[in-house]
């Protein structure tokens, strides 16, 4: 495969099977927001006859991680190319059969927040609106 070719096939959905290399477990603080489980690890895969391919980046991230891999084992990644790396979605071990997946915080928790949060703000902004207009 080309170099340009291989750039075209590193975007969009991905779906990769090969070996874990390098795991790697991090929690990282984001202010007010809280923390996030972040798992890398690179992704060992060989061509057609065998020669080693370049390893890929792979990086699973949530409010919280589900299930293990470890070094050696195989597994299939399903996820977005991002950056030169795949953002996962969820990794299955070929060599166990289980399933490391990543709880992210729920659409229906974050929006009913957001409108409430505009609510105060609008508010806010009334009445100190209605305080710089009224005569004292």
């Amino acid at each position: 495969m080309s170099d340009q070719s291989n750039a075209l096939a590193r975007r969009g959905a991905a779906e990769l099977r090969g070996v874990v290399r390098n795991v790697q477990f991090r929690s990282e603080r984001h202010g007010d927001e809280g923390s996030v489980q972040v798992l890398t690890f690179h992704l060992e895969q060989h061509d057609a006859v065998g020669k080693q391919l370049q390893p890929t980046l792979v990086e699973l991230r949530g409010t919280s991680l589900e299930g293990q891999v470890t070094d050696g084992e195989e597994v299939t990644v399903a996820g977005k190319w991002r950056k030169g790396r795949i953002v996962a979605k969820q990794v299955t071990s070929q060599t166990t059969g289980a399933t490391v997946g990543a709880r992210r915080p729920s659409v229906w928790l974050i929006v009913p927040f957001v409108i409430l949060l505009l609510v105060v703000l609008a508010f806010i902004a009334f009445v100190i609106h209605g305080m710089v207009t009224s005569d004292f």
